[in-house]
């Protein structure tokens, strides 16, 4: 075996130790049991259809990795793709101890909800579909796929924007000019890191 080939070998190995940690990391983060209060679910089909378009760019993740081999392996966009979900993992369990009782894997309002605005919230409205949009681009990149990343810009993304759409149109009508007065100066999914700085 040449050098090239088994330095390749020892590159898909730690990426698929890499994907399978991921993996178990991600399922244990989003059916973790913790402290919550019940509401309300709102478009219940969100849901199932997020989870169908993961599990579709996730295997498409995987093919791809099956597939790497020492002429189709860029080195620089899969450390990039690591460093993107890596990000994207600390952001979204940042939102998720942020929102507490209040976070759920449902479009979920309660009763006695409160606006969370403090956190990640308070940069931007949506930091856990940021942290999900990175990762749908980061794990693409890990494995170099042109397939994994068209599945996640195309069909997981769009339907990610159509439930965070959703959800904020639930949060206003219960927040009501609260929310209104939120959105007015917080961005919905990019942080405004130049108006801080004066620019």
């Amino acid at each position: 075996m040449s050098d090239v080939h088994g330095h390749v070998l020892e590159m898909k190995q730690a990426i698929l130790f890499f994907l399978v940690v991921y993996a178990v990391e991600r399922l244990a983060e989003t059916f973790r049991k913790r402290t919550r209060l019940n509401g309300k679910i709102i478009a219940p089909y969100s849901l199932p259809l997020i989870v169908i378009a993961y599990v579709s760019f996730y295997l498409a993740v995987f093919r791809a990795w099956y597939e790497l081999d020492a002429g189709s392996l860029y080195y620089s966009a899969t450390l990039t793709g690591m460093a993107a979900v890596v990000v994207s993992l600390i952001g979204r369990n940042w939102a998720i101890k942020t929102l507490g009782v209040y976070h759920s894997i449902h479009i979920e309002i309660r009763e006695s909800h409160e606006l969370i605005q403090s956190g990640p919230y308070f940069y931007l409205r949506n930091p856990y579909y940021l942290s999900n949009i990175t990762e749908a681009i980061g794990l693409p990149l890990v494995v170099n796929s042109k397939l994994a990343m068209s599945i996640a810009c195309f069909i997981y993304v769009p339907i990610l924007f159509h439930r965070l759409m959703l959800e904020e149109k639930a949060l206003e009508t219960k927040f009501q000019g609260l929310f209104v007065e939120y959105k007015r100066r917080v961005p919905m999914i990019f942080p405004r890191f130049c108006k801080s700085i004066g620019i």
